[in-house]
């Protein structure tokens, strides 16, 4: 019986994600959303890249947080007053 072989791919598969390193995920529009957003994106001159950020960034403040950690110990430390 052969032995699997042991590659790059297999170690690279059990290694954590370095923290900085970006993470994709894919969304889905209907037509009408996306014409929407494709006008908005040709308008302001900006990518999907640009708008995408920018959307969640205002998402998470309107819920009260941020991704940006000194800034939710600051947020923390506002409410706890």
């Amino acid at each position: 019986m052969a032995k699997a072989k042991k590659g790059k791919a297999a170690t690279k598969a059990k290694q954590a994600p370095a923290e900085d390193a970006p993470i994709g995920k894919r969304l889905q529009f209907d037509r009408a959303t996306w014409a929407a957003i494709d006008l908005m994106r040709r308008e302001q001159m900006k990518d999907l890249q640009e708008l995408t950020e920018e959307a969640f960034r205002d998402l998470l403040k309107k819920y009260g947080r941020t991704a940006d950690t000194r800034e939710a110990f600051r947020l923390s430390a506002k409410k706890a007053k």
